[in-house]
């Protein structure tokens, strides 16, 4: 065996072993996330959908039916229809739900662009059964050492993107963030945030944003923040 040959051989079982290195780092770091906060935790939640805020707020030691309560729609005080359209929104809403955006994190792509003293920062191609136009989406991981846990996962665009006849997709951005409920709390989904922008039919502009944020954690016992 040459010496280039056995250079090679030792570069592919190395690269070999750090994907599975960053395979298991992210699986860890994900394994760090409470998905579940309404058994759990009372909270605060804002959403800015169709350029409306929303701000909720839920309390699982209120009554089955009065958990959620809708604080302010821009600002104000709701009317009687946004109780109502609110109210059945939340029916069967779920936190947890979030987590399957996860899967949309090629695990067995990432790779090492940064490290310094408390993070790393990799990169990954998005999985292709979670999202068809792969070949112009960026996707990224930024993991804190402490724990390890997740708090960045990162996707967008770097190239138009054409779905379908007569559209086109200028922007496309996904970035749910994570940290500590509270101080030296459980690391829990603090935000989401997706944005898609385009134009159909060559002519007809487009824009959706889609923003929310969990804040005001407070724990319903004692022992669920240690």
């Amino acid at each position: 065996m040459t010496r280039l040959l056995a250079a090679f051989l030792l570069a592919c079982v190395a690269s070999a072993a750090q994907a599975e290195d960053y395979m298991a780092l992210f699986e860890e770091a994900a394994a760090a996330i409470v998905w579940n906060l309404e058994d759990q935790w009372a909270f605060t939640e804002s959403r800015l959908s169709d350029d409306t805020l929303w701000v909720s707020r839920f309390d699982p030691r209120r009554a089955e039916g009065e958990r959620w309560t809708l604080v302010s729609v821009d600002g104000r005080a709701p009317t009687g229809r946004e109780l109502r359209e609110f109210a059945h929104d939340k029916e069967d809403y779920e936190t947890s739900a979030t987590s399957q955006r996860l899967d949309m994190v090629g695990v067995d792509t990432l790779e090492l662009i940064e490290e310094d003293d408390e993070s790393w920062l990799l990169r990954f191609v998005p999985n292709e059964d979670e999202i068809e136009f792969v070949d112009n989406v960026d996707g990224a991981v930024h993991i804190m050492k402490d724990g390890p846990y997740l708090q960045v996962v990162d996707l967008r665009n770097s190239a138009d993107i054409e779905p379908g006849y007569g559209m086109k997709i200028g922007t496309f951005l996904v970035r749910i963030e994570f940290g500590p409920a509270v101080v030296n709390g459980p690391i829990v989904p603090k935000s989401m945030r997706i944005k898609v922008g385009g134009r159909m039919l060559l002519f007809l502009g487009f824009e959706e944003t889609e923003v929310i944020e969990f804040s005001d954690f407070e724990p319903v016992s004692e022992d669920i923040a240690q």
